[in-house]
């Protein structure tokens, strides 16, 4: 894991950013406010040393991601509720009929303040088949085999599907396949 060149600073703009409300709710943790600490922290002069690790890593991943609710804006609360907020790719995954679905469970769940509430299933497949089986990708064959045994079945197949329609890396999808074999 990467260390903070400055964790005193790093820890005071954590705190100030989870009393905020940009990114969710006061005193609310969330994705969204990493991802604001990260950026804040690297304004301010922190910085890192020695290589950053996984959880790191699929933070700027998430962030590269175009992220948006289902009537494509990027402000998810309003009027007291909380939108459904999904990487653009997994909503175009999705029917009408079950984007309504995961987003109207978000907003019944956060009228009651509840901040983390489950996605309906086609939902949560279309998520994880564009945030990790598809990430792989982007990677390189040296990278992407070394996440290939973090991944479970569901995952393994989307990122098989996804490297034999995109650039078809013999040496990864015959990984993938492996890996698949064993399970």
């Amino acid at each position: 894991m990467a260390r903070y060149t400055k964790p005193e600073l790093r820890e005071q703009l954590k705190e100030e950013i989870r009393a905020g409300d940009r990114g969710g709710r006061p005193g609310q943790w969330s994705a969204r406010k990493s991802q604001l600490l990260t950026r804040e922290y690297q304004q301010r002069g922190g910085g890192y040393q020695g290589p950053r690790d996984e959880r790191q890593q699929s933070l700027r991943r998430w962030g590269d991601q175009k992220w948006r609710t289902r009537q494509g804006t990027t402000r998810a609360r309003h009027d007291g509720e909380t939108d459904r907020y999904l990487p653009d790719k997994a909503w175009k995954q999705l029917s009408p009929q079950q984007q309504r679905a995961t987003d109207a469970r978000k907003r019944r769940a956060s009228t009651s303040g509840r901040q983390y509430v489950a996605n309906t299933g086609p939902a949560r497949r279309a998520r994880r088949n564009v945030t990790s089986g598809g990430s792989l990708t982007e990677l390189t064959v040296a990278e992407a085999t070394k996440h290939v045994r973090d991944l479970d079945t569901a995952q393994l197949r989307a990122a098989l599907r996804a490297e034999r329609r995109g650039k078809g890396r013999t040496t990864l999808i015959r990984r993938l396949e492996s890996a698949l074999n064993r399970r």
